[in-house]
């Protein structure tokens, strides 16, 4: 279940409440129980692993290249 971010419209504290995404609850201040609204936060991304380059998807094609380039040397050679 993931963490949601709230602030009070009264007080301005800010706290943090773990639900699920389908559920929307009513949730109030913890210090005096006013009204609160969700806060949308920076969201962070990071890439790993192969595939997210420009220069990734030239490795597949000089690959397919280099096959083709073999073929053709052995058709000349017959």
């Amino acid at each position: 279940m993931p963490l949601y971010k709230y602030k009070c419209k009264n007080c301005g504290y800010e706290f943090t409440v773990l639900h699920s995404m389908n559920e929307t609850p009513e949730v109030k201040c913890e210090l005096c129980g006013s009204e609160t609204e969700k806060i949308i936060g920076n969201v962070g991304i990071s890439f790993k692993g192969e595939g997210f380059y420009i220069t990734d998807s030239r490795k597949s094609k000089s690959k397919s290249s280099s096959s083709s380039s073999s073929k053709e040397s052995d058709q000349i050679a017959s």
